[in-house]
């Protein structure tokens, strides 16, 4: 995970909120940042914040336009929950990573969006492997970054 790339991205969604669908995505990640600095400390805390942490993460799980990406395996694939396990039975740090894995998984959806907004006939899965690389390269390849 290059965390200066997502870095990067969230600070270039910051420029193109006048477009609605990416002023929602950057809500909702803007939401999941402060899930993650507000995240329970202690088992008590947990079981409390749980299930609005649960209800997030699903929340913005849907119409992810990443999720159709074709490349033989399910992009969720890459979202880090133990085989066979539901969120529900997560462990705190378990959960913790989800959440972080599904703020990374936004800021590609919202450069998704606001690249189509510019380029409309680009295809989505060769959009979203472009942008899973991870590379400043497509930034600059769409004007998004010098």
């Amino acid at each position: 995970m290059n965390r200066i790339f997502y870095d990067m991205c969230y600070e270039i969604l910051s420029h193109y909120l006048n477009f609605p669908d990416v002023a929602d995505t950057y809500k909702s990640i803007e939401d999941g940042i402060q899930y993650c600095n507000n995240y329970p400390q202690t088992m008590t805390d947990f079981m409390n914040k749980k299930d609005d942490i649960i209800r997030y993460i699903r929340n913005v799980r849907k119409d992810n336009v990443i999720d159709a990406y074709k490349n033989g395996q399910n992009p969720l694939l890459f979202v880090p929950s133990p085989f066979g396990k539901l969120l529900l039975q997560l462990t705190p740090n378990e959960l913790y990573i989800n959440l972080v894995t599904e703020i990374r998984r936004l800021i590609i959806k919202g450069i998704h969006q606001t690249i189509k907004h510019y380029n409309g006939l680009i295809d989505n899965n060769d959009l979203t492997a472009e942008l899973l690389q991870e590379d400043f390269a497509v930034l600059r390849k769409y004007n998004l970054y010098a």
